[in-house]
Protein backbone atom coordinates (compact mmCIF):
# COMPACT_ATOMS: atom_id res chain seq x y z
CA UNK A 1 0.00 0.00 0.00
CA UNK A 2 1.24 3.49 -0.86
CA UNK A 3 2.56 5.64 2.00
CA UNK A 4 0.05 8.48 1.72
CA UNK A 5 1.77 10.59 4.41
CA UNK A 6 5.00 10.77 2.41
CA UNK A 7 3.08 11.72 -0.74
CA UNK A 8 1.21 14.45 1.15
CA UNK A 9 4.46 15.81 2.60
CA UNK A 10 6.01 15.83 -0.87
CA UNK A 11 3.01 17.66 -2.34
CA UNK A 12 3.08 20.30 0.41
CA UNK A 13 6.83 20.81 -0.02
CA UNK A 14 6.49 21.13 -3.81
CA UNK A 15 3.68 23.64 -3.29
CA UNK A 16 5.88 25.70 -0.97
CA UNK A 17 8.73 25.61 -3.49
CA UNK A 18 6.40 26.84 -6.24
CA UNK A 19 5.07 29.61 -3.98
CA UNK A 20 8.59 30.78 -3.12
CA UNK A 21 9.66 30.73 -6.78
CA UNK A 22 6.54 32.65 -7.89
CA UNK A 23 7.01 35.19 -5.09
CA UNK A 24 10.61 35.78 -6.10
CA UNK A 25 9.53 36.32 -9.72
CA UNK A 26 6.92 38.90 -8.68
CA UNK A 27 9.34 40.69 -6.38
CA UNK A 28 12.07 40.76 -9.05
CA UNK A 29 9.55 42.27 -11.49
CA UNK A 30 8.54 45.00 -9.04
CA UNK A 31 12.08 45.78 -7.90
CA UNK A 32 13.17 46.16 -11.53
CA UNK A 33 10.40 48.69 -12.19
CA UNK A 34 10.44 50.34 -8.76
CA UNK A 35 13.91 50.21 -7.18
CA UNK A 36 12.66 52.43 -4.36
CA UNK A 37 10.57 49.56 -2.99
CA UNK A 38 13.63 47.37 -2.76
CA UNK A 39 15.38 50.21 -0.92
CA UNK A 40 12.46 50.47 1.50
CA UNK A 41 12.66 46.76 2.32
CA UNK A 42 16.42 47.03 2.88
CA UNK A 43 15.68 50.01 5.12
CA UNK A 44 13.39 47.82 7.25
CA UNK A 45 16.21 45.38 7.88
CA UNK A 46 18.81 48.08 8.54
CA UNK A 47 16.58 49.96 10.97
CA UNK A 48 15.77 46.82 12.92
CA UNK A 49 19.42 45.78 13.23
CA UNK A 50 20.50 49.30 14.24
CA UNK A 51 17.90 49.56 17.00
CA UNK A 52 18.66 46.06 18.31
CA UNK A 53 22.30 47.08 18.60
CA UNK A 54 21.26 50.27 20.42
CA UNK A 55 19.28 48.22 22.94
CA UNK A 56 22.19 45.85 23.44
CA UNK A 57 24.74 48.62 24.08
CA UNK A 58 22.31 50.42 26.44
CA UNK A 59 21.90 53.61 24.41
CA UNK A 60 18.21 52.95 23.80
CA UNK A 61 15.51 51.38 25.95
CA UNK A 62 13.62 48.38 24.46
CA UNK A 63 10.23 50.16 24.53
CA UNK A 64 11.74 53.16 22.72
CA UNK A 65 13.26 50.86 20.07
CA UNK A 66 9.90 49.16 19.48
CA UNK A 67 8.15 52.53 19.17
CA UNK A 68 10.72 53.86 16.67
CA UNK A 69 10.54 50.67 14.59
CA UNK A 70 6.74 50.91 14.47
CA UNK A 71 6.81 54.56 13.42
CA UNK A 72 9.48 54.13 10.74
CA UNK A 73 7.84 51.00 9.37
CA UNK A 74 4.46 52.74 9.28
CA UNK A 75 5.85 55.57 7.15
CA UNK A 76 7.83 53.22 4.90
CA UNK A 77 4.83 50.93 4.38
CA UNK A 78 2.66 53.90 3.46
CA UNK A 79 5.19 54.91 0.81
CA UNK A 80 5.44 51.33 -0.48
CA UNK A 81 1.64 51.00 -0.77
CA UNK A 82 1.45 54.31 -2.62
CA UNK A 83 4.14 53.30 -5.12
CA UNK A 84 2.52 49.92 -5.75
CA UNK A 85 -0.92 51.49 -6.23
CA UNK A 86 0.36 54.20 -8.56
CA UNK A 87 2.02 51.59 -10.76
CA UNK A 88 -0.93 49.21 -10.99
CA UNK A 89 0.06 46.67 -8.34
CA UNK A 90 -2.01 45.47 -5.41
CA UNK A 91 -0.47 45.58 -1.93
CA UNK A 92 -0.41 41.76 -1.83
CA UNK A 93 1.52 41.41 -5.09
CA UNK A 94 4.92 41.12 -3.41
CA UNK A 95 3.66 39.21 -0.37
CA UNK A 96 3.36 35.40 0.05
CA UNK A 97 0.08 34.00 -1.23
CA UNK A 98 -1.99 31.24 0.34
CA UNK A 99 -3.14 28.64 -2.17
CA UNK A 100 -5.83 27.13 0.06
CA UNK A 101 -7.66 29.25 2.63
CA UNK A 102 -9.20 26.15 4.18
CA UNK A 103 -5.93 24.63 5.43
CA UNK A 104 -3.68 27.72 5.10
CA UNK A 105 -1.40 25.51 2.97
CA UNK A 106 -0.65 23.18 5.88
CA UNK A 107 -2.29 20.28 4.00
CA UNK A 108 -4.48 19.15 6.88
CA UNK A 109 -7.75 20.31 8.43
CA UNK A 110 -8.78 18.84 11.75
CA UNK A 111 -6.19 16.09 11.44
CA UNK A 112 -7.45 15.03 8.00
CA UNK A 113 -5.91 15.59 4.58
CA UNK A 114 -7.36 18.76 3.06
CA UNK A 115 -9.39 18.52 -0.15
CA UNK A 116 -6.83 20.74 -1.94
CA UNK A 117 -4.10 18.16 -1.30
CA UNK A 118 -6.41 15.26 -2.12
CA UNK A 119 -6.91 16.71 -5.61
CA UNK A 120 -3.15 16.95 -6.20
CA UNK A 121 -2.60 13.56 -4.58
CA UNK A 122 -5.13 11.96 -6.92
CA UNK A 123 -3.35 13.42 -9.96
CA UNK A 124 -0.01 12.12 -8.69
CA UNK A 125 -1.34 8.65 -7.97
CA UNK A 126 -3.05 8.46 -11.37
CA UNK A 127 0.25 9.44 -12.98
CA UNK A 128 2.03 6.73 -10.97
CA UNK A 129 -0.59 4.25 -12.21
CA UNK A 130 0.17 5.24 -15.84
CA UNK A 131 -3.39 6.51 -16.27
CA UNK A 132 -4.45 8.84 -19.06
CA UNK A 133 -7.00 11.59 -18.51
CA UNK A 134 -9.62 9.50 -20.31
CA UNK A 135 -9.04 6.45 -18.12
CA UNK A 136 -9.14 8.54 -14.96
CA UNK A 137 -12.71 9.63 -15.81
CA UNK A 138 -13.98 6.06 -16.13
CA UNK A 139 -15.57 5.31 -12.77
CA UNK A 140 -18.30 3.08 -11.34
CA UNK A 141 -20.44 6.17 -10.86
CA UNK A 142 -20.23 7.17 -14.54
CA UNK A 143 -20.78 3.69 -15.96
CA UNK A 144 -23.89 3.46 -18.14
CA UNK A 145 -26.10 0.43 -18.78
CA UNK A 146 -28.47 2.02 -21.29
CA UNK A 147 -26.54 0.93 -24.40
CA UNK A 148 -26.70 -2.78 -23.54
CA UNK A 149 -29.49 -4.77 -25.13
CA UNK A 150 -32.11 -6.46 -22.94
CA UNK A 151 -32.88 -9.01 -25.66
CA UNK A 152 -31.95 -12.55 -24.60
CA UNK A 153 -29.04 -13.98 -26.57
CA UNK A 154 -29.84 -17.63 -27.44
CA UNK A 155 -26.13 -18.54 -27.20
CA UNK A 156 -26.02 -17.54 -23.53
CA UNK A 157 -29.62 -17.79 -22.33
CA UNK A 158 -29.67 -14.21 -21.00
CA UNK A 159 -29.29 -10.68 -22.33
CA UNK A 160 -26.15 -8.51 -22.60
CA UNK A 161 -27.81 -6.13 -20.10
CA UNK A 162 -28.32 -8.89 -17.53
CA UNK A 163 -24.73 -10.00 -18.06
CA UNK A 164 -23.17 -6.56 -17.70
CA UNK A 165 -25.13 -5.89 -14.50
CA UNK A 166 -23.70 -9.09 -13.05
CA UNK A 167 -20.19 -8.20 -14.25
CA UNK A 168 -20.51 -4.69 -12.81
CA UNK A 169 -21.51 -6.08 -9.40
CA UNK A 170 -18.57 -8.50 -9.47
CA UNK A 171 -16.13 -5.67 -10.31
CA UNK A 172 -17.54 -3.39 -7.62
CA UNK A 173 -17.24 -6.18 -5.04
CA UNK A 174 -13.64 -6.81 -6.13
CA UNK A 175 -12.79 -3.13 -5.63
CA UNK A 176 -14.57 -2.76 -2.30
CA UNK A 177 -13.07 -5.94 -0.85
CA UNK A 178 -9.68 -5.71 -2.50
CA UNK A 179 -7.65 -6.18 0.68
CA UNK A 180 -9.42 -9.43 1.61
CA UNK A 181 -10.27 -11.01 -1.75
CA UNK A 182 -8.06 -13.67 -3.28
CA UNK A 183 -9.45 -13.12 -6.78
CA UNK A 184 -7.68 -12.25 -10.00
CA UNK A 185 -9.88 -11.27 -12.95
CA UNK A 186 -9.68 -12.27 -16.61
CA UNK A 187 -11.95 -10.18 -18.85
CA UNK A 188 -12.73 -11.75 -22.22
CA UNK A 189 -15.02 -10.60 -25.02
CA UNK A 190 -15.25 -8.49 -28.15
CA UNK A 191 -14.29 -4.86 -28.65
CA UNK A 192 -16.25 -2.04 -27.05
CA UNK A 193 -18.10 -4.04 -24.39
CA UNK A 194 -16.79 -2.33 -21.26
CA UNK A 195 -13.70 -4.36 -20.36
CA UNK A 196 -11.32 -1.40 -20.25
CA UNK A 197 -13.95 0.85 -18.67
CA UNK A 198 -14.60 -1.49 -15.74
CA UNK A 199 -10.86 -2.16 -15.33
CA UNK A 200 -10.42 1.62 -15.05
CA UNK A 201 -13.33 1.91 -12.63
CA UNK A 202 -11.70 -0.65 -10.35
CA UNK A 203 -8.35 1.14 -10.61
CA UNK A 204 -9.84 4.56 -9.86
CA UNK A 205 -11.62 3.25 -6.78
CA UNK A 206 -8.46 1.55 -5.49
CA UNK A 207 -6.23 4.53 -6.21
CA UNK A 208 -8.64 6.74 -4.25
CA UNK A 209 -8.19 4.28 -1.36
CA UNK A 210 -4.40 4.52 -1.55
CA UNK A 211 -3.69 1.17 -3.22
CA UNK A 212 -0.71 0.86 -5.54
CA UNK A 213 -2.13 0.27 -9.03
CA UNK A 214 -0.42 0.09 -12.42
CA UNK A 215 -2.26 0.14 -15.73
CA UNK A 216 -0.40 -1.08 -18.83
CA UNK A 217 -1.49 -2.05 -22.31
CA UNK A 218 0.13 -5.23 -23.62
CA UNK A 219 1.07 -3.33 -26.75
CA UNK A 220 3.23 -0.93 -24.72
CA UNK A 221 4.63 -3.36 -22.11
CA UNK A 222 6.20 -6.06 -24.26
CA UNK A 223 8.34 -3.75 -26.45
CA UNK A 224 9.76 -2.28 -23.23
CA UNK A 225 10.56 -5.78 -21.94
CA UNK A 226 12.29 -6.61 -25.24
CA UNK A 227 14.40 -3.45 -25.06
CA UNK A 228 15.53 -4.33 -21.53
CA UNK A 229 16.16 -7.98 -22.35
CA UNK A 230 18.28 -7.21 -25.40
CA UNK A 231 20.11 -4.32 -23.69
CA UNK A 232 18.68 -1.67 -25.99
CA UNK A 233 18.62 1.92 -24.82
CA UNK A 234 15.53 2.69 -22.75
CA UNK A 235 14.42 5.35 -20.28
CA UNK A 236 14.47 5.24 -16.50
CA UNK A 237 10.71 5.63 -16.66
CA UNK A 238 10.41 2.38 -18.62
CA UNK A 239 12.69 0.60 -16.16
CA UNK A 240 10.47 1.82 -13.37
CA UNK A 241 7.33 0.53 -15.14
CA UNK A 242 8.79 -2.96 -15.46
CA UNK A 243 9.84 -3.03 -11.81
CA UNK A 244 6.48 -1.63 -10.75
CA UNK A 245 4.64 -4.28 -12.79
CA UNK A 246 6.16 -6.95 -10.55
CA UNK A 247 5.37 -5.47 -7.15
CA UNK A 248 2.33 -3.18 -7.41
CA UNK A 249 -0.81 -4.15 -5.47
CA UNK A 250 -2.81 -4.48 -8.69
CA UNK A 251 -1.52 -4.82 -12.24
CA UNK A 252 -4.02 -4.20 -15.02
CA UNK A 253 -2.77 -5.66 -18.29
CA UNK A 254 -5.15 -4.36 -20.93
CA UNK A 255 -5.80 -5.52 -24.49
CA UNK A 256 -3.69 -8.68 -24.33
CA UNK A 257 -3.30 -10.08 -27.83
CA UNK A 258 -2.94 -6.70 -29.53
CA UNK A 259 0.83 -7.02 -29.30
CA UNK A 260 3.02 -8.93 -31.78
CA UNK A 261 3.38 -12.36 -30.17
CA UNK A 262 6.77 -14.07 -30.20
CA UNK A 263 8.26 -16.84 -28.04
CA UNK A 264 9.84 -14.05 -26.01
CA UNK A 265 6.53 -12.26 -25.30
CA UNK A 266 4.85 -15.57 -24.41
CA UNK A 267 7.66 -16.38 -21.97
CA UNK A 268 7.50 -12.89 -20.44
CA UNK A 269 3.72 -13.11 -20.05
CA UNK A 270 4.08 -16.37 -18.16
CA UNK A 271 6.84 -14.90 -16.00
CA UNK A 272 4.69 -11.88 -15.06
CA UNK A 273 1.56 -13.91 -14.31
CA UNK A 274 3.40 -16.63 -12.42
CA UNK A 275 5.58 -14.20 -10.46
CA UNK A 276 2.61 -12.17 -9.29
CA UNK A 277 0.70 -15.32 -8.29
CA UNK A 278 3.68 -16.55 -6.26
CA UNK A 279 3.93 -13.16 -4.51
CA UNK A 280 0.15 -12.94 -3.86
CA UNK A 281 -0.19 -9.84 -6.04
CA UNK A 282 -3.52 -9.36 -7.80
CA UNK A 283 -3.86 -8.99 -11.56
CA UNK A 284 -6.58 -8.07 -14.05
CA UNK A 285 -6.11 -9.12 -17.66
CA UNK A 286 -8.43 -8.04 -20.45
CA UNK A 287 -8.44 -9.43 -23.97
CA UNK A 288 -10.60 -9.76 -27.07
CA UNK A 289 -9.49 -13.40 -27.37
CA UNK A 290 -11.21 -16.50 -26.03
CA UNK A 291 -9.27 -18.95 -23.86
CA UNK A 292 -8.95 -21.33 -26.81
CA UNK A 293 -7.48 -18.53 -28.92
CA UNK A 294 -5.07 -17.69 -26.10
CA UNK A 295 -3.94 -21.29 -25.84
CA UNK A 296 -3.22 -21.38 -29.57
CA UNK A 297 -1.44 -18.02 -29.55
CA UNK A 298 0.58 -18.28 -26.35
CA UNK A 299 0.86 -21.60 -24.53
CA UNK A 300 -1.14 -24.14 -22.61
CA UNK A 301 0.71 -23.42 -19.38
CA UNK A 302 -0.32 -19.75 -19.53
CA UNK A 303 -3.96 -20.77 -20.01
CA UNK A 304 -3.58 -23.24 -17.17
CA UNK A 305 -2.42 -20.46 -14.82
CA UNK A 306 -5.34 -18.29 -15.89
CA UNK A 307 -8.07 -20.94 -15.63
CA UNK A 308 -6.69 -22.14 -12.31
CA UNK A 309 -6.11 -18.76 -10.64
CA UNK A 310 -8.35 -16.16 -12.34
CA UNK A 311 -12.08 -15.68 -12.35
CA UNK A 312 -13.13 -15.73 -16.01
CA UNK A 313 -15.46 -12.81 -16.73
CA UNK A 314 -17.23 -12.88 -20.09
CA UNK A 315 -18.51 -9.83 -22.00
CA UNK A 316 -20.84 -10.08 -24.99
CA UNK A 317 -23.22 -7.97 -27.04
CA UNK A 318 -23.00 -5.08 -29.48
CA UNK A 319 -19.96 -2.77 -29.59
CA UNK A 320 -21.00 0.04 -27.21
CA UNK A 321 -18.50 2.55 -28.59
CA UNK A 322 -19.82 2.15 -32.13
CA UNK A 323 -23.40 2.37 -30.92
CA UNK A 324 -22.77 5.58 -28.99
CA UNK A 325 -20.88 7.08 -31.91
CA UNK A 326 -23.81 6.34 -34.24
CA UNK A 327 -26.18 7.91 -31.71
CA UNK A 328 -23.91 10.96 -31.40
CA UNK A 329 -23.13 10.38 -27.71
Amino acid sequence: MINISSYVSEIIELREQRKRAELEERRAEVFARLPRIRDIEKQFDATGISLINSVLDGSCRPEEAVQRIMEENRAANAEKRRLLHENGYGEEYIEPRVVCEKCADRGFVGGKVCSCVKAELNKKLLSEANFTEKLSSQTFESFRFDCYSDVIDPNFGFSPLTNIKSVYALCLDFAENFRTTDKNLFFTGGCGLGKTYLSSAIANRLIANGEDVLYLSANSLFPILEDLHFNRETSEGNRYLVSHAADCDLLILDDLGAEFVTPFTAAELFRIINGRLLNNKKTIISTNMSLDEMKARYSERICSRITGNFEIVGFFGEDIRKKRKMEGR
